[in-house]
């Protein structure tokens, strides 16, 4: 705990001279005067498909916008607003569990999963419990659950409590020594590719019953299987709502292409690495969440970089997206990638365009900031926090670089 709170007043110190620090900057170095813009007055859109994008509104005709010492007031309240979503952040992070086992070794990371609890998710989870006094093996349980589990499609899992102590063990990860009292079956109902159907479900069931008989005890289900479809469709209807994409374009300000060379450098400024998928990255380390705050795909086709020929490689524009639901305070994780697309865009001579490619301005930018805080705030209302485990299970992502 000593650690936890002292590494939550470091983080806060450093984003406090940070942000006194940009302010001090702003007072003596007067910005240009930007181009002209224009807005579409278009309403936001209410409902999203899966998967959404996210765009900005324009009004209708144009104007021009100057920095001038007016703007002063506006910029230093934003500064102050993304400084207490930075601390807010820490605190929370600072009130998690501490996870270090990127700092650990094999046996250290070994150990940090082991003291781990591991139990189904009652948010997504069909379950069925198999109570015992015990103990029964895990050479047992688990040779019992591999004969019959390979009939599911969806993820499933068998949970066991450890004989006379209150800790609890996914058996795939488990020591091989472990004994076990109560047993959890749990299969997951929503996925990738839709909610589970009759059919698995009642394998599901007989996969249950087959333990049950083979180790000699009962079953018990927290749900009913029609409260089980419900609670399904309840859950689709939320990742059918709530699959979005925020993302933002860079594009050249003229006919010309953007050089290999050239993306390399501007996104290693930016902070952004090649990783998966040989497209950018820019890596989650603080926080939970995906592993990926944002990502930069090669505009042209939507696709990878051919970073194998990166002197004669060019686009004609970068995309910079994020999945919403699976970033931990998704707005923040925007904010970051909006000044990450101006950081490129000005290394790069570009301008920014929303997902329709069309001109993206500050106005635009904050009706995109807004959708993104209404989709958290529903998110966190129906029990599933963006960049939560269950929030990556349900879309598919990875919390792993």
């Amino acid at each position: 705990m000593d650690l936890q709170y002292a590494l939550l007043f470091i983080g806060i110190v450093v984003v406090a001279v940070v942000a006194l620090t940009a302010y001090d900057l702003s007072r003596v170095r007067r910005p240009p005067a930007r181009r002209d813009v224009t807005f579409d007055n278009s309403p936001p859109a209410e409902n999203f498909s899966r998967p959404s994008v996210l765009n900005a509104t324009r009004a209708e005709g144009s104007e021009k916008i100057l920095r001038s010492d007016a703007d002063v007031a506006p910029r230093v309240k934003l500064r102050q607003e993304v400084l207490r979503k930075e601390i807010q952040q820490l605190e929370e992070v600072a009130a998690l569990p501490l996870n270090l086992a990127g700092d650990l070794s094999r046996r250290g990371q070994r150990r940090a999963e082991t003291e781990r609890q591991y139990l189904p998710d009652d948010k997504i989870d069909f379950v069925i419990d198999l109570p015992g006094p015990g103990p029964v093996t895990r050479h047992e349980a688990l040779g019992i659950y591999k004969q019959h589990e390979y009939k599911l499609n969806k993820a499933r899992r068998l949970y066991g409590q450890h004989y006379q102590t209150s800790h609890w063990m996914d058996l795939q990860i488990d020591s091989s020594q472990a004994e076990y009292g109560d047993l959890k079956l749990a299969i997951q109902l929503v996925d990738a590719q839709g909610p589970i159907d009759d059919s698995e479900l009642n394998t599901f069931f007989q996969l249950g019953l087959q333990l049950a008989d083979a180790l000699q005890r009962p079953t018990k289900l927290p749900l009913t299987f029609e409260q089980g479809f419900e609670r399904a469709r309840e859950v689709q209807k939320f990742c059918d709502t709530y699959d979005v994409i925020a993302g933002i374009h860079v594009v050249p300000s003229n006919d010309a292409a953007f050089a290999g060379p050239a993306i390399q450098e501007a996104a290693r400024q930016a902070g952004l690495q090649l990783g998966a998928m040989n497209i950018f990255h820019a890596q989650n380390t603080a926080s939970p969440g995906s592993g990926h705050m944002f990502s930069m795909a090669n505009l042209g086709d939507y696709s990878a970089f051919d970073a194998a020929n990166w002197e004669k490689f060019e686009t004609k524009g970068l995309s910079l997206f994020t999945c919403v639901p699976c970033t931990y305070h998704p707005a923040l994780a925007f904010e970051k990638m909006v000044a990450a697309a101006k950081q490129l865009s000005d290394n790069l001579g570009g301008c920014l365009q929303d997902q329709n490619h069309r001109p993206l301005t500050d106005k635009g930018i904050t009706v995109i900031q807004h959708q993104i805080e209404d989709i958290e705030e529903k998110m966190r209302a129906f029990g599933i926090l963006p960049g939560s485990d269950t929030a990556l299970k349900l879309f598919n992502e990875s919390a792993l670089p």
